[in-house]
């Protein structure tokens, strides 16, 4: 089972680091957990792929501005639980597509979760564009 290439709305498995958490001084997030590829870009000479990804949660968001809850019917095709789960979009973590933290969504079967429908994920990218340019995307870079 390889690890595929990173996709825009590819929902991987990640150790993703919150802000609050990075505050108190951890290098990694206290769980994995389902997050979205929000884009991929290639750097350096040896073409390594950084990522952009914004995490889901069950956890009902405070500021339901930065986060966009999931349909049923899109979990469902995820594999994701029944339970209520939003993305959040004021929240990102930067890293590079060999981060060890990436791990299979079920491990020995799939790499990924799968995607999202291309207007969630437009709706996903939007809101974080408008966060950027109010400044308010609580953003961390995890890299070596």
């Amino acid at each position: 089972m390889d690890r595929p290439q990173p996709q825009v709305g590819l929902v991987i498995r990640y150790d993703f680091l919150w802000s609050h958490e990075r505050d108190k001084g951890y290098a990694a997030g206290a769980k994995e957990r389902p997050c979205v590829i929000v884009t991929a870009i290639v750097r350096g000479p040896e073409g390594q792929t950084d990522v952009l990804v914004a995490p889901i949660t069950h956890s009902v968001p405070r500021d339901e501005a930065t986060a966009i809850e999931i349909p049923a019917r899109v979990k469902q095709h995820l594999g994701l639980d029944d339970d209520r789960s939003f993305i959040i979009a004021g929240e990102a973590n930067t890293l590079s597509w060999d981060d060890p933290g990436i791990v299979p969504a079920v491990p020995g079967q799939r790499w990924a979760y799968g995607r999202l429908p291309k207007g969630l994920y437009d709706t996903l990218r939007s809101a974080m564009l408008e966060l950027v340019k109010a400044g308010k995307l609580k953003s961390t870079t995890r890299k070596d």
